[in-house]
């Protein structure tokens, strides 16, 4: 006879000292196109285990579950799981850092957020957010793990959630519809709009289909040198540059960069203008 296989939450506590409070961490939206990067915590203990079971024992990949169906679990882990946390790093940050360091970044102010600390951290995929608690790699993690399922779900469904909302800031691209990814709609819109506020402009696909603007490049620049404040400062990234964003080179947004720390330092009086 078949033995029957244990479920996620069984694994869990068959692999979590008694009285340790553990969390899952997983992320969503590091293949897309557009969009911030998001990544969840999920921490549980055995009290919570005892009363809840019923509850967690419907965790699992996020992405083997409808939208509504996992909308509806999410808001249930919300309540019942004993704490959360949920982080995002947006494009801006992704082009910098690059997206592995953006999703480790994620992960790590998911975990610093979380209102219980926990004790063991179960992380999902192969590289670790080295977050200074005792972490374990899990490949396919989502599928082993019922913290790391919860996570999944509530990281996948922010994520969804922020993507609407960025269609209505950025419309015409489909974000509500494709959340970012790289669908053959995401591309076309593209390719009659250029890239938007909100895109990577790393990710080959999109700096392909760019429409760099020296003029809007120059406006830019203009902008940040009028600056007279730190408030004003901070004030032209969203006001000035995320709007411009998507126009400009990745080069050009790097010169931006250096002449904007130049400026913070000279504004806070730690340096020359």
């Amino acid at each position: 006879m078949k033995t029957p296989r244990r479920t996620l939450l069984e694994w869990d506590l068959g692999h979590v000292p008694p009285g340790l409070p553990w969390a899952g961490v997983d992320e969503a939206g590091r293949g897309a196109w557009a969009g911030p990067v998001v990544a969840a915590c999920a921490v549980l203990t055995r009290e919570a285990v005892e009363r809840w079971g019923h509850v967690l024992q419907g965790a699992r990949d996020s992405k083997q579950m409808g939208p509504d169906k996992r909308e509806a679990l999410a808001a249930e882990l919300k309540v019942v799981l004993p704490a959360w946390s949920i982080a995002e790093v947006d494009n801006l940050a992704i082009d910098r850092e690059n997206i592995l360091e953006a999703t480790l970044q994620a992960m790590r102010k998911s975990l610093r957020e979380a209102a219980i600390p926990p004790r063991l951290v179960f992380v999902d995929g192969d590289r670790a957010p080295r977050s200074g608690l005792p972490e374990r790699l899990l490949v396919e993690g989502d599928a082993t793990s019922c913290a790391v399922a919860c996570a999944s779900i509530l990281a996948k469904t922010h994520r969804d959630a922020r993507m609407r909302e960025l269609e209505s800031e950025a419309p015409g691209y489909g974000f509500d519809r494709h959340k970012g990814y790289g669908t053959a709609d995401h591309r076309k819109a593209l390719q009659i709009q250029g890239a938007g506020p909100w895109h990577r402009l790393s990710y080959a696909p999109v700096a392909a289909l760019q429409r760099p603007d020296a003029d809007l490049r120059k406006q830019t620049e203009a902008a940040l040198e009028a600056c007279a404040d730190v408030a004003a400062l901070q004030a032209w990234v969203e006001g000035v540059l995320r709007p411009a964003y998507g126009a400009l080179r990745l080069a050009w947004i790097e010169a931006l960069r250096q002449r904007y720390a130049e400026r913070l330092a000279a504004l806070a009086g730690d340096g020359p203008s």
